[in-house]
């Protein structure tokens, strides 16, 4: 995803050494694993997952990579929103090849090689770029629905609500803030905030780190 910059948040320190502790074996084994994290837009999760990335390889030794869920938008940037604008009902899942995306981590693991799509924001396109996943131990993938991924193997869900996040997303300056966007952002948040279920640990705004309640079969 080209038009991000990236920064290492130190703030993210507890929740990296949590989750190195939770996987240092299977990491240190070189066991290719893919980590997801999900939750609505300006949560963090682009920072939390870079943050990962840095202290995971410092810590073990081990590479990993990036993928980005905006790159798997069916429609690049402007177009999307256009769509949106068309008709809102087509806000959602389906705006994403989550598909796509979980046949990429399966090859990844499997050390196959990956052409993924790649998002350039401010053009409006969306070209294509190799990733040798021979090179790399692990991979952290980071979008608004990765939670519903299938082919990971550890998830995270931040609980950061599109309501608290309303600064951050002033101060990121890459979407407009009106109603319209704000309309689109209630319609993810009824959708993503019942995936904190699927999530093997979830992290409230205080970047506290839980773990969900089992369900009861009862």
């Amino acid at each position: 995803m080209i038009g991000d910059k990236l920064t290492y948040h130190p703030t993210y320190k507890d929740i990296t050494n949590f989750v190195i502790s939770e996987l240092r074996d299977k990491l240190i084994n070189k066991g290719k694993i893919c980590i997801s994290i999900g939750g609505e837009s300006g949560c963090g999760k682009t920072s939390l997952a870079y943050a990962l990335i840095i202290d995971i390889e410092n810590e073990t030794g081990c590479k990993g990579y990036l993928f980005h869920g905006d790159d798997y938008f069916r429609l690049p940037p402007t177009d999307n929103h256009t769509n949106r604008l068309k008709n809102i009902k087509n806000v959602g899942v389906d705006e994403v090849n989550t598909e796509l995306l979980d046949t990429h981590i399966l090859d990844f693991k499997n050390a196959i090689s990956v052409v993924k799509p790649l998002v350039i924001y401010e053009e409006n396109i969306i070209v294509t770029e190799q990733v040798n996943s021979v090179e790399f131990d692990f991979c952290i993938v980071e979008g608004t629905y990765a939670s519903l991924l299938i082919n990971t193997d550890y998830k995270l869900f931040l609980e950061t609500t599109y309501l608290e996040t309303l600064n951050s997303r002033i101060e990121r300056s890459r979407d407009i803030i009106n109603d319209f966007n704000e309309k689109v952002l209630e319609i993810e948040h009824q959708i993503i905030r019942n995936h904190k279920g699927l999530a093997d640990v979830i992290i409230d705004k205080d970047l506290r780190i839980s773990k969900p309640k089992k369900q009861s079969n009862d």
